[in-house]
């Protein structure tokens, strides 16, 4: 759906910004629910609002598509539009670039999160298998067959 390039169709530039910006006020919901999870102890229903989030980031490609003839020509597009046009359209990209940043610096938060939740866990395991391989030197100390030097608890 192009649009030539010496004509403006306010309309539908209102409309695609604003279809826009409605993909970015859910993909903001999506990243505040997808922190809750990580912060919480649910991180498998992660892949959901992963798998949720894919499906918005496809829907703006596709937006950013049928926006790139306006941007190609931005600023004669922009100097067309009737003022109320122009002021509409000012706000929505001033929205659409302010829940982008939001976006992006919880994104950056939660793989910081993530990322720190991921060593933790190593940590974790690493200390149960380090204990797991005292508790197995301890259990052979103690076994008679082995030949260590165990208590003798038959009395």
């Amino acid at each position: 759906m192009g649009v030539p390039t010496n004509e403006v169709v306010p309309g539908q530039l209102i409309e695609l910004l604003t279809e826009q910006r409605d993909l970015y006020v859910r993909l903001q919901e999506l990243s505040e629910r997808q922190r809750r999870l990580i912060s919480g102890d649910r991180p498998e229903l992660l892949l959901n609002i992963l798998r949720d989030r894919q499906t918005l980031v496809t829907a703006l490609a596709k937006v950013n598509e049928r926006l790139s003839p306006y941007r190609r020509d931005w600023q004669q597009f922009y100097d067309k539009l009737p003022p109320a046009t122009r002021e509409t359209a000012t706000q929505l990209l001033g929205e659409i670039n302010s829940m982008l940043q939001v976006i992006l610096r919880a994104d950056q938060e939660d793989q910081a999160l993530l990322s720190a939740r991921k060593q933790a866990v190593a940590q974790a395991l690493h200390d149960v298998s380090g204990g797991r391989v005292a508790n197995q030197a301890y259990a052979a100390r103690a076994d008679p067959r082995s030949g260590g030097a165990g208590a003798d608890m038959t009395g």
